[in-house]
C-alpha cells in the first residue's frame, strides 16, 4: 500500500482563504461598519427608553439619568471594548471566530468519521447557538418597528401605518435575500458612517447644552442607582443589555474582516458616535423630562426628522441584514460541524463563499419575525422580549473561553480565574436582570433555542448511531480481497466512487451482494470526505490518495468548516497524482439507510427516533450538496437500527 499526499497548486480560489487577508485595513474597517456593527449601531433607537420603563417603570430623575447612563458607558466599555474586542476576538480558529469556531478549537477525542458523544462544553455551545437563532428573529423586528416608530413622533396621523409598514419592510428584506446581497453591500459601510456621524452629531450638540451630563462616567453614579434602586436596579441591566446587543457579531465576523479592521472601526467611529449619543439623550432628558417618551428622535431638530427616520431605517434594515447572513453563516458552521442535517444552499456569489442564501432559513425567520412584529406592536413590548438571548450567548462564550484556555491553552487556574471573574460579572448581571422577561416574552427566544437545541442534539445522536450501525455491516480489507479474489465477477468498464463516512475497511455498499458477486468495475474508488474542525484546508492538503490493492483506491478529501465539498474539484486535484484512476464512466454507489427500531436499551427514545427519521428525510441529500450528476447514482438498502 502507498500513500500519496496530493499537491495542488498554490493558486487558491478567492473563497477558499479568509477575506482579511486580502483587502487593506481601510476598506475592511469600511465594510465591517456595514456588516459587523449594524446591530450594536441602531440599539440607540430603543435602549436607553426601555431602561426607564422596565418594571414599574423609572422617573426621568437627575439620579436616575445619571444612574443609567453610568451602567451603559460601563456596559459598553466593560462587555465590547475589553471583553471582546481585546480579549475574546483573539481566540480564534486559523481567523474564524464565532462561538462554534471556538468550540472547534477543543479537538474531538473520537475517531474521524464518527462522531461521539456531545460533552457538556458541546452541549452548552449549542444552547448558545440556538439562542442566536432567538436574536436573529427579534434583532430585525424590533430595530426597524423602532426605527418606522418615528414617523409617529413626527405625525400622530402615522401611527396606524407603522406596524403595516414595518411589515412591508421586512418582507421586502426577506425577499430580496435570494437575489444576494453583493451590490446592495457595496453601499452598507458608506451608509452606516453616515449613520453614526449623524447620531453622533446630534447627541454632541445636546451635551454641549448641559454639560453636566458628563458626571456619568463617574461609575459611583451606576453603584449609587444599583444599591438605592435594588432588585428594581437589577432589572434595569436587563435593558441595559440591549446597548450591547450585537457584540456577538464581532466575533462571529472575525473570519471575515480580522481583529484590526474591527478595532479601528469600534475605537474610532462607533464607540463614540454611541457614548455621544446616549450621553445626549440623558442630557435632553435632564433638560426636559417629557423627552423620554421617544428621546432618540426628540435629539433632532423637525425639519431633520424625516431625513433621520429615512436614514434609520436604512441603518435597521442594514443591521437586520448582517442578522440573517450570520444565521447563514452559524447554520453552515452547524452543518459542516456535523449539528445540524445539509440545507439547502444557495451562492449568490462566484468570488465570496461567504454570500449565500438558504431558502428554508430564509421562510423560517421572516414568517416568526414578522408574527413577532404583529403580535408585540411597539418597540417598548418588544423589547421585554429582547436581551435574554443575548445574555445567554455572551454567559455560553465566556464559559467556553474558559474551558478553551484551560484545556488547549493550559492557562494555570491563577491567571484564568480573575479573568473569568471579570466576564462573568457582566453575564449574571445581564442574566439576574433579563430573567423576569421570560414570562414578559423572552419565553420566545427561549423556546427557539430549546428547538433549536434539540434539534442540534439529536442529530448528532442519530449520526453517531448511524455511525456505528455502518461500521458494524463493514469488513476488513483482508476478507474483502479473499472474497472477491475467490469469486471473479465480470469487470464493468470505468469507475465505480463507493461514498463511505470511515476511513477504515471495506463499506456496506461495497459488499452489497449485487456489487460483490455479480459486477465491479475496473476501477473502484473508495471516497471519504473529512470536515475538519478548522476553517480552511488548503488545496496542498485537500486530497489523500492510498492504493490499496489492484483496481482499489481509498481517495480522503480534506475540508474546513467553512468550504463546501465538491466532487469536481476533488476529482480534477487527484487527476494531477493518478490520471488513470477515475477512468470513464464513473458512477457514484452508496448506502440508502432504511432506519428500524432498535430494541436494545440503549436505543434512542421514540420521540427522538421519530424526530431524526424526520430531519433525515428532510436533508439535502449528500450527492446534491457535492454536485453529482442524479443519472450517475446509485443506491443499495440497508436497515439501520436506532
Amino acid at each position: 500500500m502507498s500513500d500519496v499526499a496530493v499537491k495542488a497548486q498554490p493558486k487558491a480560489p478567492p473563497e477558499s482563504e479568509p477575506e482579511a487577508h486580502r483587502v487593506a485595513l481601510p476598506a475592511l474597517a469600511l465594510a465591517a461598519l456595514g456588516v459587523v456593527f449594524g446591530d450594536i449601531g441602531t440599539s440607540p433607537l430603543y435602549a436607553f427608553r426601555q431602561c426607564f420603563i422596565v418594571g414599574r417603570g423609572f422617573a426621568p430623575t437627575h439620579e436616575h439619568v445619571l444612574g443609567i447612563l453610568s451602567l451603559i458607558f460601563w456596559a459598553l466599555t466593560g462587555v465590547v471594548c475589553i471583553n471582546y474586542t481585546s480579549i475574546i476576538l483573539r481566540a480564534n480558529y486559523e481567523g474564524e471566530g464565532g462561538i462554534l469556531a471556538l468550540l472547534a478549537l477543543l479537538k474531538p477525542t473520537t475517531r474521524a468519521g464518527n462522531p461521539g458523544r456531545l460533552p457538556a462544553i458541546a452541549l452548552l455551545v449549542l444552547l448558545g447557538a440556538g439562542m442566536l437563532y432567538g436574536d436573529g428573529i427579534i434583532t430585525p423586528a424590533i430595530s426597524v418597528l423602532s426605527a418606522v416608530e418615528g414617523l409617529g413622533v413626527a405625525t400622530k396621523a402615522a401611527q396606524p401605518f407603522i406596524v403595516p409598514l414595518t411589515v412591508a419592510i421586512l418582507a421586502a428584506l426577506f425577499y430580496v435575500q435570494r437575489y444576494g446581497t453583493g451590490r446592495i453591500g457595496n453601499v452598507f459601510g458608506p451608509v452606516m458612517v453616515l449613520w453614526f456621524v449623524a447620531i453622533g452629531l446630534a447627541g454632541a450638540l445636546a451635551i454641549i447644552r448641559h454639560p453636566l451630563v458628563l458626571e456619568a462616567l463617574d461609575p459611583r453614579h451606576a453603584f449609587a442607582f444599583l444599591i438605592a434602586n435594588r432588585w428594581a436596579g437589577i432589572l434595569v441591566l436587563g435593558a441595559v443589555v440591549l446597548c450591547v446587543s450585537g457584540v456577538e457579531a464581532l466575533y462571529a465576523d472575525l473570519g471575515h474582516f480580522g481583529l484590526k479592521p474591527i478595532q479601528a472601526s469600534w475605537f474610532s467611529l462607533v464607540y463614540p458616535a454611541l457614548l455621544l449619543n446616549y450621553f445626549g439623550q440623558g442630557a435632553l432628558v435632564l433638560q426636559r423630562p417629557a423627552a423620554i417618551e421617544a428621546p432618540f428622535y426628540s435629539l433632532v431638530a423637525n425639519w431633520a426628522l424625516y431625513p433621520m427616520v429615512f436614514l434609520a431605517t436604512l441603518a435597521t434594515v442594514i443591521a437586520s441584514q448582517a442578522l440573517i447572513s450570520g444565521v447563514y453563516s452559524l447554520t453552515q458552521q452547524a452543518v459542516q460541524l456535523g449539528y445540524s442535517p445539509r440545507v439547502n444552499v444557495i451562492y449568490t456569489s462566484r468570488r465570496h463563499a461567504g454570500r449565500i442564501y438558504m431558502p428554508a432559513i430564509t421562510a423560517f425567520l421572516a414568517i416568526l419575525c414578522i408574527l413577532i412584529v404583529v403580535t408585540f406592536r411597539s418597540s417598548d413590548r418588544l423589547g421585554a422580549a429582547y436581551g435574554l438571548a443575548v445574555t445567554v450567548t455572551m454567559l455560553c462564550t465566556s464559559l467556553t473561553y474558559g474551558t478553551v484556555a484551560r484545556k488547549k491553552w493550559r492557562w494555570p487556574w491563577w491567571r484564568l480565574a480573575p479573568l473569568l471573574a471579570f466576564f462573568l460579572m457582566f453575564d449574571l448581571s445581564f442574566l439576574t436582570g433579563n430573567l423576569p422577561k421570560l414570562v414578559a416574552g423572552g419565553w420566545i427566544p427561549a423556546l427557539i433555542a430549546l428547538v433549536i437545541f434539540t434539534l442540534f442534539t439529536t442529530w448528532v445522536d442519530g449520526r453517531r448511531r448511524f455511525a456505528a450501525a455502518l461500521d458494524a455491516l463493514s469488513t476488513s480489507m483482508d476478507e474483502f480481497c479473499r472474497e472477491v479474489g475467490n469469486r471473479q465477477p465480470d469487470r464493468a468498464a470505468g469507475t465505480a466512487i463507493v461514498l463511505t463516512p470511515s476511513r477504515e475497511g471495506v463499506p456496506f455498499a461495497l459488499r452489497h451482494e449485487w456489487l460483490r458477486h455479480e459486477i465491479l468495475h475496473e476501477q473502484i474508488v473508495l471516497l471519504t470526505i473529512v470536515q475538519e474542525r478548522r476553517p480552511f484546508v488548503p488545496p496542498s492538503e485537500r486530497v489523500r490518495l492510498e492504493n490499496l490493492t489492484d483496481n482499489l483506491v481509498r481517495v480522503t478529501a480534506h475540508y474546513g468548516f467553512t468550504q463546501q465539498p465538491d466532487v469536481n474539484e476533488i476529482f480534477a486535484v487527484a487527476k494531477n497524482v493518478a490520471p488513470g484512476v477515475f477512468g470513464e464512466p464513473i458512477y457514484f454507489f452508496l448506502a440508502r439507510p432504511r432506519l428500524v427500531i432498535d430494541r436494545s436499551p440503549e436505543a434512542m427514545r421514540g420521540w427522538r427516533r421519530t424526530l431524526y427519521t424526520i430531519m433525515l428525510r428532510n436533508a439535502t441529500p449528500l450527492t446534491d450538496s457535492l454536485g453529482i450528476p442524479p443519472t450517475r447514482i446509485i443506491e443499495f438498502g440497508v436497515a439501520i437500527p436506532v
